[in-house]
C-alpha cells in the first residue's frame, strides 16, 4: 500500500474516527483501525464491536493495500508533522507502515486485515432518509432521559415506533420518560426497533460537526439486528438492542385535573437554583402551588433556597417534590417561551408539554419526601 495525502485530509479522518468509537476493551486490535487504499479511494475503519465508524474519502492511491495500526500512535505522530506539506503512507512486507513527510520519517508496527474484526454488510430490511435537523431535534430532546445504568441494559436506547399513525421515539429510565411523535414515516413498513444511545450521540456530533445544504439527508439503513447511518462521507453501524421496551403508553397520564403555564426560562432558572440547594445525590425540589404563583424551595444540611415564580394557575394549593435534574433537562429542550405541567393527583407523574406542541411530550415521577 502507498498513499500521498496531505495532513488535513487525513487528520479529519482520523479525529472523526477518534471521537467516535472510544468503548472499553480488553482486545489489543481494537486500539487499532484499518486503513484500506483501493483504485483513488482510501476508507478508514474502527470497531469495537458493538458499533462501527467507516470514513472514506479520495486520495492519490500508488499501490493498493491496507493494514491496521494503533490509532493513538498515528495520531500522534500525525500531530506533528508540519501542515501543508503532503505524507506518504507505505506499508511493506512486515507490516510496517512508513510516514513521510519532508525530512520527517517514521514508522509504525502493524497488523495485517486479516486480523481484524470483520465489519459485517447490513442486510436492509429497511431503509429511509430524514433531515439532518429533524433527526439532530428527535434525538437531542429525548436521548437525556435513556438510563445509563449498565444493570438495565434494555433501557440504554431509545424504542423508534414506526406505526401506520406516527412515528414515535421514547426514551425512559424508569422514573422519568421522554416522548416524541412525528408524521409516519412514508414508504416504510411498521418497525419497533431500540438503537443504542451511544450510536446516536455519535450520529448528534456528526450533525454538529457538519453543514448541510437544504437538500442533504441522512441515509438510515435497519436489518432485524443492526442499524447504520450515513452521514455524508462517515457511515456508523450498530447492533440494536434486543429485548421488550416497557409499555410507555400506560405511563402517560390520560387526565389533566390540576394545570398550570409558567414562562419557561424562568421556572428553569430558579429549578436550577434551587438543585444547588438541594444537596447531592436523592435531594428534591419542592413546587408549591397557589392562585397565579410558585413557591420553589430547596434544603440541605449546608444550605436552602426559595423563590417565587409568576404562573397561569386558578385551582386549589397543592405541593409535590421532584428530582431538580429531571425537570432542568426537560425544561432546557422544551424551546417555546411558555411550558405546560399538568397533574392527575399530587402523588402520580406530572405531564410536560411544551406550549402549542403536542408532538413532545415528558413524564416525571415525583418524589416522596
Amino acid at each position: 500500500m502507498k498513499i500521498n495525502i496531505t495532513k488535513e485530509k487525513i487528520s479529519e479522518g482520523i479525529q472523526i474516527l477518534q471521537s467516535s468509537v472510544a468503548g472499553r476493551t480488553t482486545l489489543p486490535i481494537l486500539f487499532n483501525f484499518l486503513i484500506e487504499a483501493q483504485d483513488g479511494i482510501i476508507k478508514l475503519t474502527r470497531t469495537d464491536m458493538e458499533m462501527a465508524i467507516i470514513h472514506t474519502f479520495k486520495a492519490e492511491v500508488v499501490e493498493n493495500g491496507s493494514l491496521t495500526v494503533s490509532l493513538r500512535d498515528f495520531y500522534e505522530i500525525l500531530k506533528n508533522l508540519p501542515s501543508g506539506k503532503e505524507i506518504i503512507l507505505e506499508s511493506d512486507e512486515d507490516n510496517k507502515l512508513h510516514i513521510k513527510s519532508g525530512r520527517s520519517k517514521f514508522w509504525l508496527i502493524g497488523t495485517p486485515k486479516s486480523e481484524y474484526p470483520i465489519i459485517p454488510e447490513i442486510e436492509r430490511n429497511e431503509s429511509f432518509t430524514m433531515n439532518p435537523k429533524t433527526l439532530k431535534d428527535m434525538i437531542e430532546k429525548t436521548i437525556f432521559s435513556a438510563s445509563t445504568q449498565e444493570t438495565r441494559y434494555i433501557l440504554n436506547g431509545l424504542l423508534w415506533n414506526n406505526t401506520k399513525e406516527h412515528f414515535e421515539v421514547v426514551s425512559t429510565d424508569g422514573r422519568r420518560l421522554a416522548l416524541c411523535i412525528n408524521p409516519v414515516l412514508e414508504g416504510v413498513k411498521e418497525f419497533k426497533i431500540i438503537v443504542p444511545s451511544k450510536i446516536l450521540n455519535e450520529v448528534l456530533k456528526l450533525i454538529n460537526s457538519n453543514k448541510f445544504k437544504e437538500d442533504e439527508v441522512i441515509n438510515i439503513t435497519t436489518s432485524s439486528n443492526q442499524i447504520s447511518f450515513k452521514v455524508k462521507d462517515t457511515v456508523l453501524i450498530s447492533r440494536l438492542i434486543e429485548g421488550n421496551f416497557p409499555n410507555y403508553e400506560q405511563v402517560i397520564p390520560a387526565k389533566k385535573n390540576i394545570t398550570f403555564l409558567a414562562d419557561t426560562l424562568n421556572i428553569l432558572s430558579s429549578t436550577k437554583s434551587a438543585s444547588v440547594c438541594a444537596g447531592d445525590l436523592g435531594g428534591t425540589v419542592k413546587y408549591q402551588l397557589t392562585e397565579n404563583n410558585i413557591l420553589i424551595t430547596a434544603n440541605s444540611s449546608k444550605m436552602s433556597f426559595s423563590d417565587e415564580v409568576k404562573i397561569d394557575y386558578s385551582g386549589e394549593d397543592f405541593e409535590t417534590s421532584f428530582n431538580p435534574q429531571y425537570l432542568i433537562d426537560v425544561l432546557k429542550n422544551i424551546n417555546t417561551d411558555k411550558v405546560s405541567f399538568s397533574f392527575v393527583n399530587t402523588t402520580q407523574p406530572v405531564l410536560i408539554e411544551p406550549e402549542g406542541k403536542t408532538n413532545y411530550k415528558y413524564i416525571i415521577m415525583p418524589v416522596r419526601v
